[in-house]
């Protein structure tokens, strides 16, 4: 892979980035919507429950791990379709870029900016509710990996419906999270969940590490098997996915449905 043509592509949507409100929005806005009214409302189920545990903790963790999720693979999805929208996804692919080095190019806008939402919501959350995300301690790179490489799943995936049924999927570009997120278990225990969801949620990577995100919350360790299964899971995906989007970009391309797209 050519890094120069990489950064290229990760300059061009990093120049718009700031100049425009409705990423802007993506970046601060909602994140920051969601920590201010989850953050109020564990607050007042806190102050009406005489007990020890944290509605606060628990809460706010579930926001902060599911927003990696969300915006890695909304964001991997929205710069694939401003290429799109703006009618400049037939000129890229016309160069040497490949669809490797495109797809490598959504990696690294996607990690920058969350590495700027994830800064950016530490300090409100410890501000506003004393919440330090740094409690989860030497878990952290496992729990954030495991999400990453299953944000990069989703997006990928959604990327590849696109180019094979253009605009009419595109809304899974931001539907998608909400389909997955119940299935996660992000905010209450797998065994919560009806029997059926249960044997639906097993396939879901994220549901391992938002168990293990509670149980280090309530005991302070991690069970290390259900964070490999997360890990061997995502590690199966990604390649099925990869093979999806390659099969995918290679049909649009013999069958004229990149021309379509824009």
């Amino acid at each position: 892979m050519n890094k120069n043509r990489i950064f290229a592509i990760v300059i061009r949507h990093l120049y718009i980035w700031p100049r425009s409100l409705e990423r802007l929005m993506w970046t601060f806005g909602w994140p920051f919507l969601d920590l201010f009214v989850w953050g109020l409302a564990s607050s007042y189920f806190q102050k009406q429950t005489i007990t020890s545990f944290s509605f606060i903790t628990f809460v706010l963790g579930g926001i902060f791990l599911w927003t990696i999720v969300w915006r890695v693979q909304n964001e991997i999805g929205v710069n694939f379709m401003d290429e799109v929208w703006n009618k400049n996804l037939i000129n890229i692919f016309a160069t040497p870029l490949t669809w490797q080095e495109f797809l490598t190019s959504m990696v690294i806008l996607a990690l920058i900016k969350l590495i700027v939402t994830v800064v950016s919501l530490t300090l409100a959350a410890y501000m506003l509710y004393q919440f330090n995300f740094i409690k989860f301690g030497f878990y952290i790179p496992f729990l954030i990996l495991n999400l990453l490489l299953f944000a990069w799943v989703v997006g990928f995936w959604v990327n590849g419906m696109i180019l094979r049924f253009g605009h009419t999927v595109q809304e899974l570009i931001w539907g998608i999270a909400l389909l997955i997120q119940p299935f996660s278990c992000v905010f209450y225990p797998f065994s919560s969940l009806p029997l059926w969801a249960q044997k639906v949620a097993r396939f879901f990577p994220s549901t391992y590490v938002f168990e293990e995100m509670r149980r280090i919350l309530f005991t302070g360790s991690a069970d290390w098997s259900n964070l490999l299964i997360s890990f061997i899971l995502n590690i199966i995906y990604l390649f099925l996915v990869l093979k999806f989007f390659k099969v995918m970009y290679e049909g649009a391309r013999e069958h004229g449905r990149l021309v379509k797209l824009n």
